[in-house]
C-alpha cells in the first residue's frame, strides 16, 4: 500500500503536527526515564504518510526535544546520533505498512507486529546511542560493549515500554489518523 498521499503544505503541517505531539509528551513524561511515546509517533506518522515524513518527524523532535530539555542538551555529535538512530522507527513504520494495510485495524496480529517492531527498534537504538559515542570518543570496542551492562535497566524498560505503546497506542493513532482523513473527504488520499 502507498502511504498517504500530501501537498507540500499538507506534509509541512503533519510534520509540524506530529513533532509538536511528540515533544509534548517528551516533556510531560520526563520523570519515567527511557520511556516516551515518541518512537511510536514518529513510527506512526511514516507507516501513515511516508518515510520522508517520519524521518522529518524524527529529527524535528529530537532537534527541540534535544536541545531544550531540563536533563541537559545533547551536543552536535550525540545529536546527530540521537537523530540517525530515530531513523529506525521510520523505516519500520514503511517495513510495517508493507505487511498490514494502514487501514486494517483491530488485528491483534498486527499489534502484536508492530509491538515487536517497537521492541526491536528500541534495542537497535538503544545499542546505537550507547555504543556509537563511546567509540567516538576513542574507547575500544569491548569496552565500548561492556557500557551496555551498566544502562539494562534503562534499555529494558525503553524496549518494553515501545512494545507496549507499538501494540496498543499505535492502532489509537491510525484510528485517529483514518478518522480523519475520512471526514475530509478527498483532501486527502488514501
Amino acid at each position: 500500500m502507498e502511504p498517504l498521499r500530501l501537498r507540500r503544505t499538507q506534509k509541512v503541517a503533519i510534520v509540524s503536527l506530529f513533532a509538536a505531539l511528540a515533544i509534548t509528551t517528551d516533556y510531560a513524561m520526563l520523570p519515567l526515564a527511557n520511556i516516551k511515546l515518541m518512537d511510536t509517533i514518529v513510527f506512526v506518522s511514516a507507516l501513515a504518510f511516508g518515510l520522508n515524513v517520519g524521518v522529518s518527524v524524527g529529527a524535528l523532535t529530537w532537534l527541540v526535544y534535544g536541545s531544550v530539555n531540563p536533563l541537559g542538551a545533547a551536543g552536535g555529535p550525540l545529536l546527530v546520533i540521537l537523530i540517525v538512530s530515530e531513523t529506525v522507527y521510520a523505516f519500520l513504520g514503511c517495513l510495517a505498512r508493507r505487511v498490514f494495510s494502514f487501514d486494517e485495524v483491530g488485528i491483534p496480529a498486527r499489534s502484536l507486529f508492530w509491538g515487536s517492531l517497537g521492541l526491536v527498534g528500541a534495542f537497535l537504538y538503544d545499542l546505537n546511542t550507547i555504543i556509537t559515542p563511546t567509540m567516538l570518543a576513542g574507547v575500544p570496542f569491548t569496552v565500548a560493549l561492556a557500557s551496555l551492562f551498566p544502562a539494562v535497566p534503562f534499555m529494558l524498560a525503553h524496549e518494553v515500554s515501545d512494545f507496549v505503546f507499538f501494540a496498543a497506542v499505535g492502532p489509537i493513532l491510525v484510528s485517529a489518523i483514518l478518522k480523519i482523513v475520512r471526514s475530509k473527504g478527498g483532501m486527502v488520499k488514501i
